[in-house]
């Protein structure tokens, strides 16, 4: 039996204490990888980055953005980095502020869109806020994206009966995550002019992804090719700028609509453009139904008016329409009456004409019956060839509107003075 000597004994202790050295620092790595195991998995678990898919049609991977962390419809916090390489709590909102301008809705998007949902406008009338919300998804892998997205229901147009422009925009949330759910809390949207008399409503919360749009009404007054808007949100207090386009509208107007007929009265109808302030001009057409339109086509610019004039015929109703190849047919309305007013004026101007040349001018006053008679056809015969024909028989420049007064007055100084065929243009 072998003996073992005291100093094997003690390499034998020596390096059972080395061994219990190394299973002791052994179990220390071993903790160390199993406690940092246990932070990676709980990390993973509070912090998520985004898919490329969701934000690569319209930010670029390597840009710079501001994300914001939004608490109460208020921004917490804001900081800056590369979209692809940032991490987002899981039980936070964030909302990526990538451009600082509303847009037109780019073109992947556009067919992604199209896919998805049948929203029946053109890219052009498409406009997206430049902001991507990023809410958690409860009991969900990915989170829920999101963008606010309007659209130009109605641009800015005439009313003929309110006189003024109106507008409409349908607001909504577009899904870039793949999902429809809810957002965890509804995004608040403030819409503002100075521009725009009347907005309602002013401020709307939406509560749901996709259709239906939140509708916002607008009303100008007057309003010149574009209207200037601004969309509020929690992210942007300041607002971002947009401009509503103005569709041109063509009107004709006179100010009355009833004339002395037979081709007694002309007026002047006004043909002008509403809310443009170009100098292109377009070329309009006129036609009357019954009497005669002096010229029958002008230009009219954007930013000035046209006249044209309208001469009665007959008796009866009538309607003016102006047409040309880029606008729909306007119409306007007009009544042609007998001529009482003027046939009693003119007799009656007559009668004071010749009656006044009698008294005074007329050595021999021995037949007071023809002259009178004569002066009262003279007076209405002058009035009818000036208001009917546009021939002045008095011989003297005058321009007499048709009233009451200027008709009896003519009637008066052509039964006075009588008529000249030779000086038709009042020339001596």
């Amino acid at each position: 039996m072998h003996h073992f000597s005291f100093s094997e004994i003690n390499h034998v202790m020596l390096f059972l204490k080395k061994m219990q050295a190394v299973a002791n620092y052994s179990n220390k790595i071993i903790g160390v990888l199993i406690l940092t195991f246990i932070c990676f998995i709980a990390a993973s678990q509070t912090m998520r980055t985004l898919k490329p898919s969701i934000y690569q049609n319209f930010i670029r991977s390597s840009a710079r953005v501001r994300i914001q962390t939004i608490e109460g419809g208020k921004v917490k916090d804001t900081s800056s980095a590369v979209l692809n390489n940032f991490a987002f709590p899981v039980n936070q909102k964030r909302v990526v502020r990538y451009e600082d301008k509303i847009s037109a809705i780019d073109k992947a998007s556009y067919q992604k869109l199209k896919t998805t949902s049948a929203l029946p406008y053109p890219a052009e009338d498409i406009k997206i806020i430049p902001e991507l919300h990023i809410e958690p998804h409860q009991g969900q892998a990915e989170d829920i994206a999101y963008r606010i997205m309007f659209t130009l229901e109605q641009p800015l147009h005439y009313n003929d009966s309110l006189k003024k422009f109106i507008a409409q925009l349908g607001f909504l949330l577009i899904s870039e995550s793949g999902n429809n759910d809810p957002p965890g809390e509804p995004v608040s949207i403030e819409v503002l002019s100075n521009e725009v008399s009347s907005i309602k409503p002013e401020s709307f919360k939406i509560d749901h992804l996709s259709i239906p749009s939140s509708r916002v009404e607008l009303i100008a007054d007057q309003v010149n090719d574009s209207a200037s808007v601004k969309v509020i949100t929690a992210s942007n207090p300041s607002g971002y700028i947009t401009y509503l386009k103005v569709e041109p509208a063509f009107e004709i107007f006179s100010d009355q609509n009833t004339l002395q007929g037979f081709g007694i009265q002309e007026i002047p109808v006004t043909a002008r453009f509403v809310g443009s302030n170009s100098s292109d001009s377009l070329q309009v057409s006129f036609s009357s139904q019954k009497g005669i339109v002096t010229p029958n086509s002008v230009y009219v610019h954007y930013n000035r008016p046209a006249t044209v004039y309208l001469r009665s015929e007959g008796i009866g109703n009538s309607k003016l329409s102006a047409t040309s190849n880029t606008i729909k047919i306007y119409e306007l309305n007009f009544r042609y009456v007998f001529p009482w007013l003027f046939l009693l004026a003119s007799i009656l101007g007559g009668l004071l004409g010749s009656l006044a040349k009698y008294f005074l001018a007329v050595p021999d006053k021995k037949s007071s019956v023809k002259p009178i008679i004569g002066g009262i056809l003279i007076g209405f015969i002058g009035a009818i060839a000036y208001y009917g024909l546009g021939v002045n028989l008095l011989g003297i420049n005058l321009s007499a509107g048709l009233n009451e007064l200027a008709v009896l007055a003519l009637s008066a100084l052509c039964a006075y003075f009588g008529i000249s065929l030779i000086k038709l243009d009042g020339k001596e």
